[in-house]
Order: structure tokens, then C-alpha cells, then sequence
């Protein structure tokens, strides 16, 4: 199964609006980029867009669709390799991406 099977395959159950939001960012990937490694981009790209407005209503779905996007590319992770998958919640902790996005978020260094 491609990667790209796994991740239709994967979306298939996943509820509008959900879904929608998802294969928005999705169909923004390159072709032959690392599936994990584009999932895990968009979110952290959508997280620091959505930053600026949280006050709107659409920025809960927004949330959802990062979350949902992170979760993904862990999954792939696991799919390919158990080392990777540990590496990828590395980058989600403080001294990770997402965690230099929290600081820039919070004005801290």
C-alpha cells in the first residue's frame, strides 16, 4: 500500500468538516514528498497561521485539522519505521518544533 493509499484510506471515516479541512492541507503537498514529514509541516504551518486568529469561530476547526494532521504523521511515522515515530514526538515536545512555535507564540526564547 502507497502512502498516499494509506492516507485516503485513513480519511475515509474521518467526518466533515474535519475531513475537509484535512485533504485542503493535504492536496498542498508535493508529490513525492515524505508523507510524515509533509503532515507534520502543515500542521506546524497551520498552528502558526491560526495563531493570529483565534478569535474567530473557524479557528476551532483549524485546530482540529492541525491535530488531526499531527496525529497522522505520527501514524506514518509508525508505519515506517519504530525509531522514527519516536523521533517525530520528539519534534512535537518543547525542544521541538512545536515547542520553539510555543515560545514564539508567547513572546519567550
Amino acid at each position: 500500500m502507497t502512502s498516499a493509499d494509506w492516507l485516503r484510506q485513513r480519511l475515509a471515516e474521518t467526518p466533515e468538516p474535519l475531513r475537509g479541512g484535512l485533504e485542503e492541507q493535504i492536496g498542498r503537498f508535493e508529490p513525492s514528498a515524505d508523507i510524515s514529514d509533509a503532515l507534520f509541516t502543515a500542521a506546524c504551518r497551520l498552528l502558526d497561521g491560526v495563531r493570529t486568529g483565534l478569535d474567530r469561530r473557524e479557528a476551532a476547526i483549524d485546530l482540529l485539522v492541525a491535530d488531526g494532521l499531527l496525529t497522522l504523521a505520527c501514524e506514518a511515522s509508525a508505519r515506517t519505521d519504530q525509531a522514527r515515530l519516536v523521533e517525530r514526538c520528539r519534534e512535537m515536545g518543547p525542544g521541538g518544533e512545536l515547542g520553539q512555535l510555543a515560545r514564539r507564540w508567547t513572546g519567550r526564547s
